[in-house]
């Protein structure tokens, strides 16, 4: 995508609010060169599923609910910057462009997200090929007018070398164990209570995952001229009765848990070349 997009929203930060040293410290409560040129970012999970994997974890910046937390991961000299967003495509929005105002130059996704494939098993890992825009973040991404710019069934995809390099890495990693991964084509929403209702509705665009946050994820960091790529560990699967609601059991719970914690720290330090 062209970068005037990303000017056009970096020249009405300039207007109307700050500059690019002032955006850093506004979203991530630290100096742009404390992030490193690497960075995993994570709606919900916490950067101490790494922990046994790496040398040591430092924490960067921010303690409160509604900050971005920052933490830095190090592999004898190799540094990577973690950051958990809490949930919701704004705030992946907001830290992906932001990221264009530090050293940072690859980003990889990771987090949890539902099947909509009966062959997907709560645990499994999916790198999704495409994200189908169902949120409303997106439509800010433009020279246009806002109103003008629907973005609803779109497609955006993530850097293809980098994804090829992780689902290889993943391949890889997984090759001795029962853990599948699969091709997503997904579906990013707005909402987990009204998904159900619509759920067919995004099978029969052709998807095979739904969450929250990765149209908006790819499309950003295109605009903001930053690799991109993402890993989803399968959490639940509504078409096999195995919902966020109910029909989970104990053993889907340890199996998705064991791979959050011993299998992607893994495939992600891998794919990122810092073990």
């Amino acid at each position: 995508m062209d970068r005037s997009v990303y000017n056009y929203l970096i020249d009405g930060n300039k207007k109307y609010s700050s500059g690019k040293a002032e955006m850093c410290e506004s979203n991530f409560k630290c100096e742009p060169d404390e992030i490193q040129e690497k960075v995993i970012i994570a709606p919900t999970w916490e950067v101490d599923i790494f922990s046994g994997h790496v040398d040591r974890i430092n924490h960067v910046s921010g303690t409160k609910k509604h900050d971005n937390i920052i933490s830095e991961i190090t592999i004898g000299e190799n540094k990577v910057t973690f950051i958990t967003t809490n949930v919701g495509a704004c705030r992946i929005f907001d830290v992906t462009l932001a990221l264009r105002c530090t050293p940072c130059k690859e980003i990889l996704f990771i987090g949890s997200a539902g099947a909509l494939d009966m062959s997907m098993k709560i645990g499994d890992i999916v790198i999704p090929e495409y994200s189908v825009c169902g949120v409303g973040t997106n439509r800010y991404l433009t020279v246009k007018d806002v109103i003008e710019n629907d973005c609803y069934g779109e497609r955006y995809y993530p850097d293809k070398a980098f994804s090829d390099k992780l689902r290889s890495c993943t391949n890889e990693i997984i090759k001795d164990t029962d853990i599948k991964t699969h091709i997503g084509r997904n579906f990013s929403v707005d909402t987990i209570f009204a998904q159900f209702a619509h759920l067919e509705e995004f099978i029969n665009m052709g998807c095979n995952t739904i969450e929250m946050e990765t149209s908006t994820f790819f499309q950003s960091a295109e605009v903001a001229g930053i690799k991109a790529a993402a890993l989803f560990n399968i959490s639940d699967n509504t078409v096999t009765k195995k919902s966020l609601y109910s029909g989970r059991t104990d053993e889907d719970q340890v199996r998705r848990k064991n791979v959050k914690k011993n299998i992607i720290p893994k495939i992600v330090l891998k794919a990122l070349d810092i073990m």
